[in-house]
């Protein structure tokens, strides 16, 4: 087993250069603005430019304004359209993200998946690792939250989230993007293309921080900024250990499940 690692480990089947990695992260941003475009539209196509003129002169903040438009999309009926929308616009965001990891190492190079580490492991310590790594991180998390508390900075994100998941059936299509496609996708760029990348060119500590970086960043998330990063760094430690990506998405799906949960019962 160890040496069936080793070998897919080997330099030679990581061809991805920094410029690759760069044009699929700049497919990824591209795709996100014009989704994120066609939702604003849609958003006003079952809102109405009157409705929204009078949201907006009411000087409310984010979350209250988040509020106010769900409240009207369920007062005209909409709310359910709003949803799946949304969910069909959040798993096409999640696309794009592995998208630009195929046209630019997959189509480009004609690898094999198993250089983006989609790579049989040693179970027993694959998942104990993969334990360890969730219970830090779940613990790393629910600390940081109640420091901000504590410092009363407020948990932004956990407002949104409430917010665009009102009911059963808001919950059940946010828990498939969070649980399913989040996890695959993520991994599959910045553990499987980005970390492996990098750790081309720089020393592994290096390529596990910049890969954690840009993780935590690309989740939009301030309050969830260090939490994300120090995520983002065990999740390269696992990476590593293992010489797997499956290890990754199993933290990555319990990690977001449990944070899920957590929403749901506050």
């Amino acid at each position: 087993m160890e040496e069936y690692l080793q070998q897919n480990q080997r330099p030679e089947t990581i061809p991805w250069k920094v410029s690759d990695i760069v044009k699929a992260a700049l497919v990824a941003i591209g795709i996100t603005v014009a989704i994120g475009i066609a939702m604003g539209i849609v958003m006003l196509l079952l809102i109405g430019t009157t409705a929204l003129q009078d949201i907006a002169s009411q000087n409310l903040n984010s979350t209250e304004t988040l509020q106010a438009i769900v409240d009207n999309l369920e007062a005209n009926g909409r709310l359910n359209i709003m949803l799946i929308t949304l969910f069909i616009f959040m798993v096409l965001g999640e696309g794009a993200i592995p998208l630009g990891t195929w046209l630019f190492r997959i189509r480009k190079y004609r690898c094999k998946w198993d250089a983006l580490g989609f790579r049989r492991f040693d179970i027993k310590k694959g998942l104990l690792l993969a334990l360890i790594v969730t219970a830090l991180g779940v613990g790393i998390s629910i600390g940081y939250e109640e420091l901000l508390e504590q410092l009363k900075w407020g948990t932004s994100s956990d407002s949104f989230y409430t917010t665009v998941t009102p009911n059963n059936f808001g919950i059940a299509l946010f828990a498939i993007t969070a649980a399913v496609a989040a996890p695959l996708a993520e991994e599959t760029f910045f553990r499987g293309f980005l970390l492996q990348g990098l750790g081309k060119r720089l020393k592994f500590g290096w390529a596990a921080i910049i890969s954690a970086a840009i993780f935590a960043i690309g989740h939009f998330s301030p309050s969830g900024l260090v939490p994300i990063f120090i995520l983002g760094l065990m999740l390269a430690w696992l990476f590593n250990k293992t010489k797997s990506i499956w290890p990754c998405i199993i933290v990555h799906f319990a990690y977001n499940s449990i944070a899920l949960i957590f929403m749901i019962i506050s």
